[in-house]
């Protein structure tokens, strides 16, 4: 399986400030139907109605487990119980990687724009293919 195929199906969430977004997906989540890294293009489903084009920096994916687990550990004297609970919420759902638990984790996550931003990775980042 090559890396786009494996984007596919992948959940992500529209950008919550995206500035134009014909569509209003802003802070939604979706699937990804296709990607064309060449282009930056990534369609995206919202469980009906025509796909949507976004470019890849517009989408937002949950950083992996282990990083994020990391992330919550060394920066657990910064944040508040609420941002640790809901980061840890997030990790424990990630044990699981079935839709249920990863829409769950990424609704926790756009609930609050801290833990957005410490559980959270642009899709420009995430979805740059790796070098191989």
């Amino acid at each position: 399986m090559n890396f786009m195929e494996e984007l596919t199906g992948r959940l992500v969430v529209v950008h919550p400030q995206l500035t134009i977004d014909p569509f209003f997906r802003q802070g939604q989540i979706g699937v990804i139907a296709m990607a064309d890294l060449k282009n930056d293009t990534i369609s995206v489903g919202f469980g009906g109605g025509p796909l949507v084009k976004y470019s890849s920096d517009a989408l937002f994916v949950l950083k992996g487990k282990n990083e994020l687990y990391r992330d919550i550990m060394t920066g657990v004297k910064e944040m508040n119980i609420e941002t640790f609970m809901d980061l840890l919420d997030i990790n424990m759902k990630q044990e699981y990687s079935d839709y249920v638990h990863t829409s769950a984790a990424l609704k926790i996550a756009v609930e609050n724009p801290e833990v957005m931003e410490r559980s959270m990775i642009s899709g420009g980042l995430y979805f740059s293919e790796p070098d191989y």
